[in-house]
């Protein structure tokens, strides 16, 4: 990163808008930076630091503490900083939270932080971010330095810049991780922890799968002592057993099946003759039942063919009831306009006695009329008391409403001022519970972190019980193993020697006297070998066979033995307390907990509900102000109201002089008013109404008397028609043989009726003709045959399938059994070899994650062993620079012994002392070596960082103060170190004040003070 122009703003020391081109250094790559104390030197690195993270570059200055004090009301603090990183150019402009004076009245406004990201391409800016948050996260990405690696690498403040040199390990670590990306490293570390975690679940899974698949095969007496190859015994033993039972069963079964089917045959063709005779006895009933329908049928037969007679005369008789039916209409009309007659005379002589009533009303309807013209004289008057009477009684009511709202605003100031002062108390309690709240959470957090690391040790004990356990087991196995391999060994040399004794003997048959030995060349043989038993090679080879498993397998237990060994001496304690003190601290601690934790929660719930309590002190401030406010404004409303009822009653009481005294009463006047109206009205209407009624009367009743006569013409007509109907109908009956009319009537039946009847008949016939067929079959069929017995046939049917099922389902129980037990057996062998792969499986990669996460005797993770390999070569750089600076006296080293407890190392620095040949810790150098070798310590970092890494480009490096430390010989020296790095085009900015600095630096950039803000100028070489 390298600054190309920075511009501040009513920024620390100085006042209006300052900028600073570095660009006009051209290519000086070294430059002081000098002016008086306080001049504002040091906040142009808190400008640039603010810029890239929104913080200065020193931890006592915050964002809001960075405004001048020399700064104007319309002048906001701003920074912003171009700057050129990996041949892109940047923009970053920040306002920081600020408060200002108010451009209208009195007082301080707060201006939020803001921040904005450019990529600029020419004269193109592109917007990359334009929150705080955001910002930050994107210079951070560009950067990939967080502000503190930024102060201890490239930008060190006064008084910090020895940070990074004696930076404990961890701090150390933090940089050099994030120089040398080296988080890939931890990647693997992880990875390889998770595989331990994941391969040490799996063999703790199989297991459990092993030992519940045994528990569900055997009780625990059969499996107490015995090892896996004696339960897969047992499995096949148990299943050859169960095999046979099941092949009995199924026997069984089948015979069971064979009877069951037989005695459910008997019953069927039993069940069949049954039916049989059941058929028999229902046609001989049914024949009865037919024979007792015949004289029914005859009935029915009978009445049908009346009922065809009847029905051809039908048509006339409907006539005659038709012509009957019009006669009686008729007759009923005629009775009707009768009545209406009456009615309509009735009426008429109604009207007539009403309308002599009128005519005696004429005089006191012309009183009333002219008492109306009288009050119509005075309505003016009256009218406009009543609307002042309206108008006194609405500013009454007004004046009333408003003298009760005053009243109760009074009453609620009174009361805002009660609940002001009561929640002034709550917020006291609230703050004074906040601060227990606090405590609380951090006692909790410390009983916490002291229950994980008891836990831990816990769960380190049991771990290595549980190895301990195993490693019983496995001696054991090897104790066995090693005497079978033993066995095994003598079985092999004995059959070895008795195989080579037989080749011997075979060799000494084939020997002749005087012809040479073919294995000792001798030509004599007193002592020929005799052939003692008949081993031949294929056995020896198959005892060699058999040893060398027993070797292999006696060595496979050795191994499991050495890793589990090893595993158990992995485990280290960080307490020395025993197992049981520390579950009983676990205990105290769980306890404390839940007492806090009820204690939080209380504080919790108490605090939720007064989590408004400032937004109801602010309301309440508020409320009190607009209930103040409204009861002045209430006030000047009372007063206005009450003058305006004053004024109101005089002119109403000026109004009703002129009146009489019995219209002085408004409400009186008005009533007679509205009376004498309603009457006029009502004789009116009253008139209008029963001289029409008249009028109606007098015409219905010349309407109801020509009614009258043409109804008695009608009738006699119709009478006359049905006389001469009825007469035709008569003849037409006596004819079809019906002696009277009720004879006639009773042979009529409706269509349904009838239709039943002739189905009826149809059917009775068709079936007694089947019935006595059929009958006459059967009694042929079963002549001389008898009923077996059902209930006896279907009890052996019952007991032969009962016997069958009890067989069938003993069976599927076994065969079920065998089946089961057969995937128990497979599941069993299936999980203890997946389970022995696992623990094998788990032994490696175990051993691989305790060394990569610094389980090792040397404590050093595989991350921090790259970070150190990633120091050391910035180390050798650094000595380079430091040897020319202390005339060779001081050489950096890295610590490489092995640091106390279980604190990683790996990191640490110590300093080589030629004049004592000693080292000893840097710290222990006093200010001016301290600063010598942090320069050059700070100097090889961005070298070698520069070089290695693509992502960090570390181009600038600005130092505060520091060379005032040291002597003349040594700050020669540091200066020509300095003057070497623009070999590598890296600038480098240094405040100081020391004289002969500025003497060998040609180029500065002086910072004048004024008693209005500080100003700043370029001194540049041949400029």
């Amino acid at each position: 990163m390298r600054p190309l122009k920075l511009t501040m703003q009513a920024f620390g020391a100085y006042a209006k808008s300052e900028t600073i081109d570095f660009t006009e250094l051209g290519q000086e790559r070294i430059f002081v930076i000098s002016g008086k104390t306080g001049a504002g030197k040091s906040t142009i690195f808190d400008a640039i630091s603010f810029a890239i993270f929104g913080r200065a570059n020193t931890n006592e200055r915050e964002g809001f503490s960075l405004r001048s004090h020399y700064a104007s009301a319309e002048d906001l603090t701003e920074v912003s900083l171009e700057f050129l990183l990996r041949d892109v150019r940047y923009l970053v402009r920040r306002i920081p939270q600020q408060d200002v004076p108010k451009k209208r009245g009195e007082g301080m406004t707060t201006v939020t932080a803001k921040a904005e990201l450019y990529e600029l391409d020419g004269s193109e800016e592109r917007l990359l971010a334009s929150s705080v948050r955001d910002v930050g996260a994107k210079m951070e990405e560009v950067i990939q330095l967080n502000v503190d690696q930024f102060r201890q690498i490239l930008m060190i403040p006064q008084g910090e810049f020895r940070e990074l040199l004696v930076a404990e390990s961890r701090e150390k670590e933090a940089i050099l991780q994030r120089l040398a990306h080296t988080h890939f490293y931890q990647l693997i570390e992880n990875q390889l922890w998770n595989q331990q975690k994941e391969q040490e679940q799996q063999v703790r899974l199989l297991r459990a799968k092993v030992a519940g698949i045994t528990q569900e095969a055997f009780d625990e007496e059969a499996l107490a002592g015995k090892t896996a190859h004696d339960i897969e015994l047992m499995f096949g033993e148990r299943l050859n057993l169960e095999q046979e039972m099941m092949n009995g069963l199924q026997e069984q079964v089948e015979f069971a099946k064979q009877k069951a089917e037989i005695t459910a045959k008997n019953v069927t063709l039993a069940e069949e003759k049954i039916a049989e005779w059941e058929q028999l006895t229902k046609l001989r009933v049914e024949k009865i039942e037919l024979d007792k329908l015949a004289e029914k049928c005859d009935q029915d037969q009978q009445a049908i063919n009346l009922a065809r007679k009847a029905g051809a005369i039908m048509d006339q008789d409907a006539l005659c009831l038709q012509l009957k039916q019009q006669l009686d209409e008729l007759r009923l009309e005629e009775k009707q306009v009768l009545g209406a007659l009456e009615n309509k005379e009735e009426a008429l002589e109604n009207a007539v006695l009403e309308i002599e009533k009128l005519k005696e009303m004429e005089q006191e309807y012309m009183a009333w009329i002219k008492k109306q013209e009288l009050l119509q004289s005075m309505e003016v008057k009256v009218t406009r008391a009543l609307a002042l009477q309206q108008e006194l009684t609405q500013k009454s009511e007004d004046h009333q409403r408003l003298t009760h709202i005053l009243e109760r605003l009074i009453k609620k100031e009174h009361t805002l001022l009660e609940q002001s002062e009561k929640l002034t108390d709550r917020s006291r309690f609230v703050q004074e519970s906040k601060l227990r709240q606090v405590e609380a959470k951090q006692l909790m957090m410390e009983i916490s972190q002291k229950e994980a690391q008891i836990a831990t040790e816990i769960k380190k004990w049991e771990q290595k019980q549980a190895w301990q356990t195993e490693l019983v087991i496995l001696e054991r196995r090897f104790s066995i193993a090693e005497r079978q391999f033993k066995e095994a060994e003598a079985r092999y040399v004995a059959l070895d020697e008795k195989w080579q004794q037989e080749q011997v003997a075979s060799l000494a048959l084939k020997l002749v006297e005087g012809d040479a030995c073919p294995v000792c060349g001798s030509l004599e043989h007193p002592h020929l070998a005799i052939e003692t038993s008949g081993v031949v090679k294929a056995e020896v080879e198959a005892t060699r066979k058999d040893q060398l498993e027993k070797n292999d397998v006696a060595k496979e237990i050795a191994t499991k033995i050495e890793q589990k060994k090893w595993q158990i001496e992995q485990i280290e304690y960080v307490s020395e307390e025993p197992f049981q003190a520390l579950k009983e601290q676990q205990d105290v601690c769980a306890k404390e907990l839940a007492k806090i934790e009820q204690e939080q929660a209380r504080l919790e719930a108490f605090l939720t509900e007064e989590n408004k309590l400032e937004e109801q002190v602010a309301l309440n401030k508020q409320e009190t102000s607009e209930v103040v406010a409204q009861k002045i404004k209430t006030q000047q409303a009372y007063e206005k109201v009450r003058q305006a009822v004053d004024t109101t009653q005089t002119t109403y009481s000026l109004l009703l002089e002129g009146v009489p005294e019995e219209f002085r009463n408004l409400a009186v006047f008005y009533e007679q008013q509205k009376n004498l109206t309603e009457q006029i009205s009502a004789f009116e209407l009253r008139k209008e109404s029963v001289e029409s009624v008249y009028n109606e009367s007098k015409e219905g009743h010349l309407k109801a008397v020509s009614a009258r006569e043409a109804a008695e013409k009608a009738v006699l007509k119709a009478d006359s028609a049905l006389a001469a109907q009825r007469t035709i109908f008569k003849d037409i009956m006596v004819a079809n043989g019906f002696v009277d009319y009720v004879s006639y009537q009773r042979a009529i039946l409706s269509e349904e009726i009838l239709a039943e009847k002739e189905r009826f008949v149809r059917d009775y016939e068709q079936q007694y003709h089947f019935v006595s067929e059929r009958l006459k079959e059967m009694e042929g069929k079963l002549n001389e045959s008898e009923q077996p017995d059902l209930i006896a046939l279907r009890q052996l049917d019952v007991e032969a399938k009962r016997s069958y099922h009890e067989k069938a389902e003993q069976y599927m129980r076994q065969k079920e059994t065998v089946r089961k037990l057969s995937d128990l057996s497979e599941q069993f062998m299936k999980y203890l070899n997946e389970t022995s792969e696992a623990e094998k499986g788990y032994a490696d990669i175990g051993y691989l994650a305790d060394m990569a996460r610094g389980k090792n005797n040397r404590r050093l993770t595989f991350e921090r062993f790259v970070l150190a390999t990633f120091l050391d070569t910035i180390l050798l750089r650094a000595n380079g620079r430091l040897k020319k600076m202390t005339n060779g006296r001081f050489q950096l080293n890295r610590k490489k012994e092995k640091s106390k407890g279980n604190v990683q190392s790996g990191l640490e620095l110590e300093v080589y002392d030629e004049y004592t040949g000693l080292e000893r810790h840097v710290k222990t150098l006093s200010g001016g070596e301290s600063f010598k070798t942090s320069l050059a310590l700070a100097l090889a970092l961005a070298e070698v960082v520069q070089e290695m890494s693509g992502g960090i480009s570390l181009e600038t490096m600005f130092i505060d103060e520091g060379f005032g430390t040291l002597d003349p010989e040594s700050l020669e020296m540091a200066v020509e170190c300095l003057l070497e790095t623009q070999e590598s085009g890296r600038l480098v900015g240094i405040i100081s004040h020391v004289p002969e600095l500025k003497e060998r630096i040609s180029s500065r950039l002086e910072v004048t003070a004024t008693n209005h803000g500080s100003t700043t100028k370029f001194f540049v070489q041949g400029l």
